[in-house]
C-alpha cells in the first residue's frame, strides 16, 4: 500500500488545523503581514513564516523567514515541471529559491505551453541564477516532462515539485540528510498538508490533514536511473509507480518516508491532477486499475528475482484515460463482473475470456465492485495477469466503447452499480443469474442496465434446471435463449491425492450462510471426533453465532485467511447442501472442488446434475457417508470420476461455445 510507510499522523508536540479550518483564522496563524506561521503550539516547523501584502491569494503571499543556510559539495536537481504556468509557478520557485540547502539548481521544465506564457517563464527564471527553464516540444504530461528533467539534472539527488505547491524551507536539507548518512538508502519521501489558495485545510477523513507527498520523491539520480529506469510516462498516477517500484526493487526499507512536521503545502484546485481523483476512502477506478496493474507486475517480476525496471514498452496495462491512447472502441463481448473476488469464480472468468480470445473474438473486461469494502483491492492475480499480458484489455464506465454484448457476470454489480455517467454502450445486455438468489432486486438491476448501458437486459441461468425454476418467477419474460455455464479449467486446479489426508476425514466447504445456518451446520455436523471439520467463512458471519470459540474439532477459517486453492488442498470431501429451493446447476466453486480431486457430498436432488461424479446423501448421513469411502481405493475411484466429469463437461471452451450462441440467436 503506497500509504503504508510508518506514517503517524500525530506528532508529539504537534498541533496542526483541523480540516476546515484555516491557517489565517484568528489563533491559528497568519492573519496580517508578517505574524508567524510557527508560533507555540500552532502548525510548521520553524523558521517562521508570514504573508506579504497585496491582492493574491494567500498562498501565493506566503514568505519564508531566515533560515540558516547549508553548503557542501552534495548537489540536488529539484524539476518542476509546468503547463500553461502562471503565478502559482513563481510562488513554488520562490520557496525552492529560499531552501537552506544552497548547493541546488532548479530546472523548470516547460511541457509544451503555447505562446503567451514567455513572460511567467522569464519571470521564474529571474528569481534566482540557480534556475534554469527547458521546453519540451509537444505537451506529453507532467512524467514526459519529468523525465526530460531527470536526464538535464545534474546533482548527486533529484527531487521534483508540482508547479503550484510550496515546499518549506528546510525540506531539501531534511529529506537528503537519511540519504547522505545512510548508503543504503535510495530515496525519500516527506508530508504534505493539502490546503486551500486561502490556506484553509480541507480533507475530511484525513487526520490533521497531512498527506503522504508522493510529489516529494528524492532519489539518488544516476543509481535510480541505473535500476528504475525512467518515470512511466502517463499521465497521472506514475509517481505512485516508480516509489513502488524502488521498494520492489532495492527493498521497502530503501525507501525513507520522513515524518514529523509537514515540509509543503499542497495546493488543491480544480486543475490538480488528484483534485478529482481521490478522496477520504475513494480513488478513482482509473487510478485504482492502474495500482493493480503495475503492483501485479512489480510482484511477477520480482518473484521472478528481475527488476522491474521500466522498459521502453510499458509492460503491464494502463487505463486509457491515464495512458493517452485510446484503444479500441469496439468490442464483441465485455465481461462485467467484480474481477476483485478471488476463489473460482475469478478464476474461471479468466479462463472464460482466454477461450473467448483464442476464438478471435474481441474482448474487454469491466470492473464493478460487488459491494462496498473496507479499502481497495486489487484485482484478482488471474484475472490482472490476463489484462497486463494484453489477452484481454481493461475498460472503465468513462471510455467511450460500444459493445455488441456485455455479460454482467452477476446481478450484485448491478445492485450496487457506481453512480458515476457511463460513456459504455451496448446492442445486448445478458445478466448471468442463478435461482439461489433469494432478493433478486431486479428492478434494480433493470434501471443500471438501462442507465449504464442504454439497454433493457436478459437473464441468463447457469443451466437447464435453474431455467425452470427462473421461468416460473418474475423474470421468466426476459430470460435469454441461451444458458452460460460455469465452467474450470481442471489442469488448474488439479492437486495430487495419494488418499484420505489422515486418520480422520476431513470435510469442509466455503460456506455463505448467516449465523442461523453456522448453528444449524454445527447441529447437523455432531461435535463427535469422527471427522475433521474445516470451514472457510466466507462472509464473516461464524463469529456472530459461535463467539471466539468454535465447535471443538472444527477450524473455522475467516474470510481473508486462506484461498481457495489452499482451502481445498486440506479437504477429502466438500459439503455441499444448500437450501432446498435452490437450484441444482453447477457453480464454478463445485467444478474446483472436483477438479481438486475432493469427494463432493450432495443432496439427492443432485443426481441429474452430477450423476456418478457426487456422492449423494441427506444432511444427516454426512458421517456415515464418509465411513463409508474411507478405504482408500474407493475414495481415489470417486475422487477420479470427480475430475474426469469436469474436464468432459466444463472446461471454459463451454462458455465460448455459449457465447458463441448468443451471437447466432
Amino acid at each position: 500500500s503506497l500509504t503504508e510507510p510508518g506514517l503517524s499522523l500525530a506528532e508529539p508536540g504537534l498541533s496542526l488545523p483541523e480540516p476546515g479550518q484555516s491557517l489565517t483564522e484568528p489563533g491559528q496563524s497568519l492573519t496580517e503581514p508578517g505574524q508567524s506561521l510557527t508560533e507555540p503550539g500552532q502548525s510548521l516547523t520553524e523558521p517562521g513564516l508570514w504573508l506579504a501584502g497585496g491582492p493574491e491569494p494567500a498562498f501565493d503571499r506566503i514568505r519564508p523567514g531566515a533560515v540558516q543556510r547549508v553548503g557542501g559539495k552534495t548537489r540536488i536537481s529539484t524539476v518542476v515541471t509546468t503547463y500553461r504556468p502562471g503565478a502559482a509557478l513563481l510562488t513554488a520557485i520562490r520557496s525552492l529559491a529560499a531552501q537552506s540547502w544552497t548547493n541546488h539548481e532548479i530546472l523548470v521544465v516547460d511541457d509544451g505551453s503555447e505562446t503567451g506564457h514567455d513572460e511567467v517563464l522569464r519571470l521564474a527564471a529571474a528569481l534566482d541564477p540557480r534556475v534554469r527553464v527547458l521546453r519540451m516540444p509537444v505537451n506529453g504530461g507532467t512524467y514526459r516532462a519529468r523525465n526530460a528533467g531527470l536526464d538535464a539534472a545534474t546533482g548527486d539527488f533529484v527531487t521534483f515539485q508540482d508547479s503550484d505547491d510550496w515546499s518549506h524551507p528546510l525540506r531539501l536539507e531534511r529529506q537528503v540528510a537519511p540519504l547522505l548518512a545512510d548508503a543504503g538508502l535510495v530515496a525519500t519521501t516527506s508530508v504534505g498538508m493539502r490546503v486551500t489558495g486561502e490556506l484553509i485545510v480541507t480533507r475530511p477523513g484525513w487526520e490533521r490533514g497531512r498527506s503522504y507527498n508522493l510529489s516529494s520523491l528524492m532519489l539518488r539520480r544516476s543509481v535510480a536511473l541505473d535500476r528504475l529506469g525512467y518515470l512511466d510516462p502517463v499521465r497521472k498516477g506514475a509517481d505512485a509507480e516508480y516509489v513502488e517500484r524502488a521498494r520492489a526493487v532495492f527493498g521497502r526499507s530503501a525507501v525513507r518516508h520522513v515524518t514529523g512536521a509537514p515540509l509543503a503545502l499542497i495546493r488543491l484546485s480544480p486543475t490538480s491532477l488528484s483534485s478529482a481523483d481521490t478522496a477520504a476512502g475513494w480513488l478513482h477506478p482509473a487510478r485504482h486499475a492502474y495500482l493493480s496493474a503495475f503492483q501485479a507486475w512489480h510482484a511477477d517480476r520480482c518473484a521472478d528475482r528481475i527488476r522491474p525496471r521500466f522498459p521502453r514498452r510499458r509492460a503491464f496495462a494502463a487505463p486509457r484515460s491515464l495512458s493517452g491512447d485510446p484503444g479500441e472502441t469496439r468490442y464483441e463481448v465485455v465481461l462485467a463482473g467484480d474481477w476483485t473476488a478471488g476463489g473460482a469464480a475469478a478464476t474461471a472468468a479468466a479462463g472464460q475470456a482466454r477461450a473467448l480470445a483464442a476464438r478471435g473474438r474481441t474482448v474487454a473486461l469491466l470492473h464493478l465492485e460487488a459491494l462496498a469494502r473496507n479499502g481497495l483491492a486489487n484485482l484478482d492475480p488471474a484475472v490482472q495477469s490476463l489484462i497486463n499480458a494484453g489477452t484481454v484489455d481493461q475498460i472503465e464506465l468513462c471510455d467511450d466503447v460500444h459493445a455488441e454484448v456485455v455479460i454482467v457476470r452477476s446481478p450484485a454489480v448491478l445492485q450496487f452499480a457506481p453512480g458515476t455517467p457511463s460513456a459504455v454502450s451496448a446492442d445486448r445486455v445478458v445478466i448471468e443469474v442463478d435461482a439461489t438468489r433469494r432478493r433478486l432486486a431486479a428492478d434494480v438491476c433493470v434501471a443500471a442496465s438501462r442507465r449504464l448501458f442504454g439497454v433493457e437486459p436478459q437473464w441468463s441461468p447457469g443451466g437447464p434446471a435453474d431455467r425452470r425454476t427462473l421461468l416460473a418467477g418474475p423474470i421468466g419474460a426476459q430470460l435469454s435463449p441461451v444458458d452460460l455455464p460455469g465452467t474450470v479449467d481442471t489442469a488448474q486446479w488439479r492437486l495430487e491425492r495419494p488418499g484420505l489426508r489422515s486418520d480422520r476425514p476431513v470435510v469442509g466447504s466455503r460456506f455463505t450462510g448467516g449465523a442461523g445456518e453456522w448453528r444449524w451446520l454445527a447441529d447437523v455436523l455432531r461435535d463427535s471426533g469422527r471427522m475433521d471439520v474445516r470451514m472457510w467463512d466466507a462472509v464473516g458471519d461464524a463469529r456472530s453465532a459461535f463467539g471466539p470459540r468454535p465447535p471443538r474439532t472444527w477450524l473455522v477459517y475467516g474470510p481473508d485467511d486462506t484461498d481457495l486453492r489452499g482451502f481445498l488442498h486440506q479437504l477429502d470431501f466438500y459439503l455441499h447442501f444448500p437450501a432446498e429451493q435452490s437450484g441444482r446447476d453447477v457453480d464454478p466453486e463445485l467444478l474446483a472442488a472436483l477438479a481438486a480431486g475432493c469427494v463432493l457430498l450432495v443432496p439427492h436432488r443432485y443426481a441429474p446434475t452430477f450423476g456418478d461424479a457426487a456422492t449423494y446423501c441427506e444432511v444427516t448421513d454426512i458421517e456415515r457417508t464418509v465411513r463409508q469411502l474411507r478405504r482408500t481405493a474407493d475414495f481415489l475411484e470417486q475422487s477420479k470420476r470427480g475430475r474426469d466429469f469436469v474436464r468432459h463437461r466444463y472446461g471454459h471452451e463451454r462458455y465460448a461455445d455459449s457465447v458463441g450462441a448468443l451471437f447466432a440467436g
